[in-house]
């Protein structure tokens, strides 16, 4: 089953969709509550406006017989609203109500706006504020006047204060909302990056060696490539310190040599010289070795050929030195012309390690064979010695295992042998031997 991996654009996106959904339906509920407003107006102004059509068609009918005495009986001073009836030539007021002259407007007519059928408010030069509304159509009635109501707009200019007022109160909501909203989105939704941060520095702390799974698709190929370069700067430093190892455990060996060589009291001076030299010298051409092995890695099969008799003899030489008590005898069984496609420092250093745990346990006799067919070369290296107990065939290759806790050691001779097999494709064994001790049997076949 394939796991879900969430990505940033879909949470960004949906996160963001959900904000303008939220702000979209509050901003459409006070539209839509304002809208209910204004049309309820409109359509208040224009029922007022038809009510003289409703009074004549009552007349008409019969329905209110006298007119005027229903008129009379009206109380018009309790009434909210002032009337004033304008003529709109010289704007000047012609009539005015009771209530409109007790007010004292003066020429009202003249600070009136335009015509207008939705009421308006007038605000005077002395502060006063008026709901005007003209209801009657001039080019209907009476071209020339205008009748105009008027209500005292101090009640409406407080409410729309407190709109206003209200209207800002639910902006500051709205962008406090959105503003949260946002900011828990982003917090959402760059979480991966802010885990990535978080995990980067546990790897720096040495708290952790990978960065986790299950980052969005986004950020696949960041953590990919980071976990690539954790992973060979590791592969890296684990190169770095096998070399370092391998380098003393083989330097161990040459030192051995060399001091063998000054308690060698059957050399004179310049033998003892050039001895010494040559020790020094294969100890610098194995710290170039294991450097440059460190920086490169694994080279792999290599195409050119190295002479094995030039590399044996030196070897057996120093080895007999190092195990002068034991007077082990070397047995070279190859061609003196063979030719292994291995490096020569490779070379060096795998028959090195095999000889140096073939000397520590022979008893008088070491072989090394070579056999080749082809393009497939076999080569063993055999001793008289305790051999190796089937168990432990298989351990002794992996670094700091010894077959043998008697003897001193660091276990990673047999490691090094491995490895350097390994990087040339080939395999290594370790059997019974003619000789009653171990044989180690390398086998490769390089490609024609």
């Amino acid at each position: 089953m394939i796991a879900f991996k969430p990505r940033i654009r879909r949470r960004i996106l949906w996160a963001s969709f959900s904000i303008i959904l939220v702000i979209t339906l509050a901003l459409a509920f006070v539209i839509n509550r304002a809208y209910q407003q204004q049309l309820k107006t409109s359509y208040t102004g224009e029922l007022f406006n038809q009510m003289p059509l409703v009074v004549a068609e009552l007349s008409q009918q019969g329905v209110m017989p006298n007119v005027e005495v229903w008129l009379a009986e009206l109380d018009t001073s309790r009434t909210e609203y002032y009337w004033v009836i304008c003529e709109l030539r010289s704007k000047k007021t012609l009539w005015a109500s009771e209530r409109a002259q007790q007010a004292h407007f003066g020429n009202l007519c003249n600070e009136l706006p335009p015509p207008s059928p939705a009421p308006a408010l007038l605000t005077r030069a002395n502060g006063d504020s008026y709901i005007i509304y003209q209801p009657i159509n001039k080019d209907e009635y009476d071209p020339q006047h205008q009748l105009v109501l008027l209500r005292d707009g101090s009640a409406f200019v407080a409410s729309m204060a407190r709109l206003n007022s209200n209207l800002i109160l639910y902006i500051g909501i709205f962008l406090i909302t959105a503003a949260l909203l946002i900011a828990i989105v982003f917090h959402w939704s760059f979480q991966p990056i802010r885990r990535l941060a978080v995990e980067l520095k546990e790897i720096s702390k040495g708290q952790r060696n990978r960065l986790g799974p299950a980052y969005p698709s986004e950020l696949e190929e960041v953590t990919g490539a980071l976990n690539n370069l954790l992973y060979l700067i590791e592969k890296h430093h684990y190169r770095y310190r096998n070399a370092m190892d391998d380098l003393a455990h083989s330097l161990k060996t040459r030192l051995a040599a060399t001091s063998a060589i000054l308690d060698d009291q059957s050399l004179n001076r310049d033998e003892m010289k050039r001895h010494i030299l040559e020790q020094i010298g294969q100890m610098d051409n194995l710290v170039q070795y294991q450097l440059k092995r460190a920086m490169m890695g694994k080279r792999g099969l290599q195409k050119d050929r190295s002479l094995l008799l030039p590399v044996i003899e030196p070897l057996t030489m120093m080895m007999g030195k190092v195990y002068a008590d034991k007077h082990i005898v070397p047995i070279l069984d190859f061609d003196p012309e063979q030719t292994l496609p291995i490096n020569k420092d490779d070379l060096m250093e795998l028959l090195g390690n095999l000889l140096e745990n073939a000397y520590r346990f022979a008893i008088s006799h070491v072989r090394i064979s070579v056999r080749q067919n082809g393009n497939h070369f076999r080569l063993v290296v055999e001793d008289d010695g305790p051999g190796v107990l089937p168990e432990h065939r298989e351990k002794i290759f992996q670094r700091g295992v010894r077959a043998d806790q008697r003897n001193p050691g660091t276990g990673i001779g047999l490691a090094v042998c491995h490895e350097l097999v390994d990087s040339y494709h080939g395999t290594i064994t370790v059997t019974d031997s003619s000789l009653q001790g171990a044989a180690f049997e390398i086998n490769f076949t390089i490609e024609s």
